[in-house]
C-alpha cells in the first residue's frame, strides 16, 4: 500500500513538473529582436511626435531639439511636396499628415506606431498653424477648416496615441494655440454646431451659418483648452501624462522647445504656457476654459464628430506584495460572493427578479443543493452558531437593530429653539465670532476625530470652531471634559438624517456668520452599521448610511460653499476611508467591496424600498463602504469643476484606522477587545483618536494641504499607544506598530480606478443633486486672459531657470 501511494506521489509531481515546463517558456527571440532594433534606431534618445513640423515654428523647434541631442524627431508634414525640403538628419522623420483630413491623421498615427515599434512616446505636440486667408474653406471631411485642423484633428490624433505615451516616465501633450485677436469673443454656447455633423452649413461650433474667422479661430481655441482641463482630470492621476497648451505670441522665440524639454513642462499639468518677451510665463485663462460641464459635452461630441477610440479608464493596481497576493486569493470569492449578492437581494423598488425556467436537470440539481443545505444548516451549521456564539459573544443588541436612533420632531423643535434664541440676535453674532479668527464648521464634533479635531483647532487661538452635532447635551458634556475654549466654539443641532435639518443649520451658520467668510469645512460624521441586517430609513425615505454619510455633507457643500467665496484660504475637506479605495489591502482584500457600479440606485431616485446605491440588496458593510467612495469621488470631481473658478481647495484624507473609534461600537465585545491590539502589533495600523484628529487638523491648518484635488495620508505607523519607547526619534518611531509617523509624513496618496473615474463623478453629481435637491452655483468669476504681471502664476527663463514674480498670483520660486 506503501508503495502504491509514493508512486501516486511521484506521479503527481512529475505531471506538476511537465505542467510546469509547459508553461514557462525561454525569453522571445522575437522580443529579443524587437529590443535590439528599438536600441539601434533611437539608442537613449526620447520620441517626440510634433504635427506642423513644416510650418515655421515646427521648423524652429525641430532644430532646437536635435541641436541638444537628447530627442528622435517624428514630424508631421502637411503636404508631399514639403517632405523632400525637411530638414535632414537622422533623428528627424517626416511623415505625411494633412491635418484637414480625418483619413491622413488616423494613417499618420499608424505610421508612428509602426515606426516606434513599441517604443514609448515621450512627447506629443499637435499644430496646425495659421491660415492667412479669413474666407471660409471645408475641410476634407466636410467640416469647417479651421475648427477641424486646430481642435477636431488634434483630438483625433490625441485619442490614438495617449495610450502610447503610458509607459514613459515623462510624458507630456501640449496643444499649440495660436495668437487670437480677442479672446472675449469665443462663445460655445451649447455646442449645438457639434451636437448636429457639423457639416456645411454650419460654420461655427454654437450652430451659426455665417462665418466669422477670427471667432473661429478663439472658438477652437478654447476649445484646445477646454480638451486640456479636461484631459488632466480624467486622465492624468491614472496615466502621469502631462497635458497642457501652448499659446504662441511670437514663432521667433524658444518657447515651444522649452514647454517640451525644460523639466518645468513635466511638472505641472492641466496648466496653460505663453511667452512674454523672452521668458516662458504660466498664466490663467479665462474662467470658460476651465467650465467642466462644456469640456465634458465638447469631449463626448467630438468623439462622435471624429469617431475617436480613446483609451478606457486604466484600473490602478496597488504596487504593494501584499494586496497582490491577497487580490490573487480573494479575487475569485469576491466576485462570487457579488454575483450571489445580486442573485439573491435582487434590485428592490427597480426591476424584478427575472423569471427563468429551469430544466429537469436543474430542478434536480436545485433539490439536492436544497436538501443538503437544509440537512448542513440544521447539524453542522446550528452547532458552529452556538459555538461562535459561546466563543466570541452574542452581537449587541444595536449592531442588529442600529445604533442612530431618532429623535421626536418635538424634541428638536424645543432643542431649535433654545439653541438659535441667542446666537441669531445681530448685536449677539458680532460678539461671538472674533474677525481675527478663521471660521470653521466640523460635522460630527462631539466623539471620535471630529472630537479630537475640534479640540487641535481650538487650542491653536486661530479658529473658531461651529461644532455641528446631533446630542447637544453630550457635546456640553464633551466640551467641559476636554476643555474646549468655549468662546470659540458655537455647538450647533444638525440631524444628518434629515435634509430639512441640514438646510436649518446651514441657515444658522449663514447667520451667524454674518459677511465673515467661512474658511473651513470638514465634512467628518459618519456612521457604521456592518452587523444590520435590514436597511434602515431616514426621514426623507434614504438608506441611513448613505445619507448621513454621503447625501447629508453633498448638501452642507452646496449650501455653504458660497459663503467661503471671499475667503483667503478656504479649503473643504472630505474623510475617506481605505475601504473606500480598492487599490488598498482593506479596500481590495477584503468583502464586500465599494462598488457602485452603474448607480442604479441613484438613478431610480434611492427611496424606499431602494437600498444601495448600485441598486441591489442592502448589506450594512457595503453600504459604509460605498458612501465613503462617494465622497472621496465627490472631492476629486469638486476640484475638477469649481477649484479653478473659486479658488476652493477640495480634498479627502483618511487618518489611518482609529481601532478605539466609536465607530465600531457595533462590534462583538472581542471584536473591540483585540481589533486595536492586532492593529498596533500585528499590521502596525493602529491610529488613536488624538494622533487621527492631529492630522485631520493638519489637512485644515498646514499651508502644504492649500493643494486642491489630493488625497491625504501619513507615512509609517503611530506615534501614540507603544509606550514610551516607541516616542519619536527624529520624526519617526521603532518597534512594532510601524516606523513613521509625525506632521511631515503627510503625503498625498495613489486612488483607485473607481475614485478617479470622472465619468461616474458626473453621474454622482447628477444623480445626487437630483436627491438632494440641492442648488449649486454656476456663475464663475471671470478672468481676463491679457497675459500681464497680475495674472502671471509663474515665470521661466528661457535656460530653464525660475524668476521671481512678485504680485497677489505669482508662486514664487527660487
Amino acid at each position: 500500500m506503501r508503495t502504491s501511494f509514493a508512486f501516486l506521489a511521484l506521479l503527481a509531481s512529475t505531471a506538476s513538473a511537465f505542467q510546469f515546463m509547459k508553461n514557462w517558456k525561454l525569453p522571445s527571440r522575437s522580443k529579443a529582436n524587437a529590443e535590439k532594433l528599438v536600441q539601434e534606431r533611437f539608442g537613449d534618445k526620447k520620441l517626440v511626435v510634433l504635427a506642423g513640423a513644416d510650418s515655421e515654428l515646427g521648423q524652429k523647434t525641430v532644430k532646437s531639439l536635435l541641436d541638444t541631442g537628447d530627442y528622435h524627431v517624428v514630424g508631421g508634414v502637411s503636404c508631399e511636396e514639403n517632405l523632400g525640403s525637411c530638414l535632414k538628419n537622422d533623428d528627424f522623420t517626416p511623415l505625411l499628415c494633412n491635418m484637414d483630413s480625418f483619413q491622413s491623421v488616423r494613417e499618420f498615427c499608424k505610421e508612428v506606431e509602426d515606426f516606434r515599434l513599441g517604443k514609448s512616446l515621450d512627447r506629443l505636440v499637435c499644430y496646425a498653424p495659421t491660415s492667412v486667408e479669413d474666407q471660409l474653406k471645408w475641410s476634407q471631411d466636410g467640416h469647417e477648416h479651421i475648427m477641424q485642423s486646430k481642435f477636431l484633428s488634434p483630438f483625433l490624433m490625441t485619442g490614438l496615441l495617449l495610450d502610447s505615451l503610458e509607459a514613459s516616465f515623462d510624458a507630456r501633450l501640449t496643444l499649440v494655440c495660436d495668437e487670437g485677436s480677442d479672446a472675449k469673443i469665443a462663445d460655445l454656447k451649447d455646442l449645438s454646431g457639434f451636437e448636429g455633423k457639423f457639416e456645411k452649413p454650419v460654420t461655427m461650433a454654437d450652430g451659426a451659418t455665417e462665418f466669422n474667422a477670427d471667432k473661429a479661430k478663439e472658438d477652437a481655441k478654447l476649445c484646445q483648452k477646454l480638451l486640456t482641463h479636461f484631459l488632466h482630470e480624467k486622465y492624468h492621476k491614472l496615466n502621469h501624462v502631462s497635458f497642457s497648451n501652448f499659446q504662441v505670441n511670437s514663432e521667433k522665440n524658444d518657447g515651444l522647445f522649452h514647454v517640451i524639454h525644460d523639466q518645468k513642462g513635466a511638472q505641472k499639468s492641466g496648466i496653460s504656457w505663453t511667452t512674454e518677451g523672452e521668458k516662458l510665463v504660466e498664466f490663467k485663462n479665462a474662467a470658460k476654459a476651465y467650465d467642466l460641464d462644456t469640456a465634458y459635452k465638447l469631449f463626448h461630441l467630438s468623439q462622435k464628430l471624429t469617431d475617436a477610440q480613446w483609451p478606457q479608464v486604466k484600473v490602478v493596481n496597488s504596487p504593494c506584495p501584499t494586496l497582490k497576493v491577497i487580490g490573487a486569493v480573494t479575487k475569485g470569492k469576491v466576485k462570487k460572493q457579488e454575483l450571489k449578492r445580486m442573485r439573491e437581494l435582487g434590485r428592490p423598488g427597480i426591476s424584478e427578479p427575472e423569471v427563468i425556467k429551469p430544466t429537469k436537470r436543474q430542478k434536480v440539481i436545485a433539490f439536492a443543493d436544497k436538501a443538503v443545505s437544509f440537512v448542513a444548516k440544521n447539524t453542522v451549521g446550528r452547532v458552529a452558531k452556538v459555538a461562535t456564539s459561546k466563543m466570541l459573544g452574542e452581537f449587541p443588541e444595536e449592531a442588529l437593530q442600529g445604533s442612530f436612533d431618532e429623535i421626536s420632531d418635538t424634541d428638536i423643535r424645543e432643542l431649535e429653539a433654545e439653541i438659535f434664541a441667542q446666537i441669531t440676535k445681530e448685536e449677539v453674532a458680532k460678539e461671538k465670532i472674533d474677525p481675527k479668527k478663521k471660521l470653521v464648521v466640523i460635522t460630527g464634533a462631539s466623539s471620535g476625530l471630529g472630537r479630537k479635531t475640534a479640540l487641535a483647532l481650538l487650542r491653536t487661538g486661530d479658529y473658531h470652531v461651529i461644532g455641528a452635532v446631533r446630542d447637544l447635551d453630550k457635546m456640553e458634556a464633551v466640551a467641559e471634559l476636554d476643555g474646549f475654549d468655549l468662546e470659540n466654539f458655537t455647538p450647533m443641532y444638525c440631524e444628518m438624517n434629515s435634509f430639512e435639518s441640514v438646510r436649518e443649520f446651514c441657515k444658522n451658520v449663514d447667520e451667524l456668520r454674518g459677511d465673515k467668510p467661512l474658511d473651513r469645512l470638514i465634512c467628518n460624521a459618519g456612521v457604521y452599521q456592518p452587523s444590520l441586517r435590514l436597511a434602515k430609513w431616514s426621514k426623507d425615505g434614504h438608506e441611513q448610511t448613505m445619507q448621513i454619510n454621503f447625501l447629508s455633507h453633498f448638501l452642507i457643500i452646496s449650501l455653504l460653499m458660497n459663503g467661503m467665496a471671499k475667503s483667503d484660504d478656504p479649503r473643504v475637506t472630505m474623510v475617506g476611508s481605505v475601504t473606500g479605495n480598492d487599490n488598498t489591502v482593506g479596500g481590495g482584500g477584503v468583502y464586500p467591496i465599494a462598488d457602485l457600479h452603474d448607480l442604479d440606485g441613484f438613478k431610480a431616485g434611492f427611496k424606499k424600498p431602494v437600498e444601495m446605491a448600485d441598486g441591489y440588496g442592502f448589506i450594512g458593510a457595503k453600504a459604509y463602504k460605498d458612501s465613503k467612495l462617494c465622497l472621496m469621488i465627490l472631492g476629486n470631481f469638486l476640484h475638477a469643476k469649481y477649484h479653478e473658478s473659486t479658488g476652493i481647495a477640495f480634498s479627502t484624507m483618511y487618518p489611518g484606522c482609529i481601532a478605539e473609534s466609536p465607530l465600531f461600537r457595533e462590534k462583538r465585545t472581542w471584536f473591540r477587545k483585540f481589533f486595536p491590539l492586532f492593529m498596533k502589533f500585528i499590521t502596525g495600523g493602529f491610529v488613536g483618536e488624538h494622533e487621527a484628529g492631529q492630522r485631520l487638523f493638519q489637512v485644515m491648518h498646514d499651508p502644504r494641504c492649500k493643494k486642491s484635488g489630493v488625497y491625504w495620508s501619513w507615512n509609517g505607523g503611530p506615534r501614540e499607544g507603544r509606550g514610551a519607547e516607541a516616542l519619536e526619534k527624529g520624526g519617526q518611531i521603532s518597534g512594532g506598530g510601524g516606523a513613521g509617523g509625525g506632521w511631515n509624513s503627510i503625503f498625498e496618496n495613489d486612488q483607485s480606478g473607481k475614485v478617479l473615474n470622472i465619468d461616474t463623478g458626473f453621474k454622482l453629481f447628477e444623480y445626487a443633486t437630483k436627491i438632494t435637491d440641492a442648488n449649486w452655483p454656476n456663475a464663475v468669476p471671470e478672468i481676463e486672459t491679457t497675459v500681464d504681471s497680475s495674472k502671471v502664476i509663474d515665470v521661466v527663463d528661457m535656460d530653464g531657470a525660475s524668476v521671481i514674480q512678485t504680485n497677489k498670483n505669482a508662486t514664487v520660486a527660487a
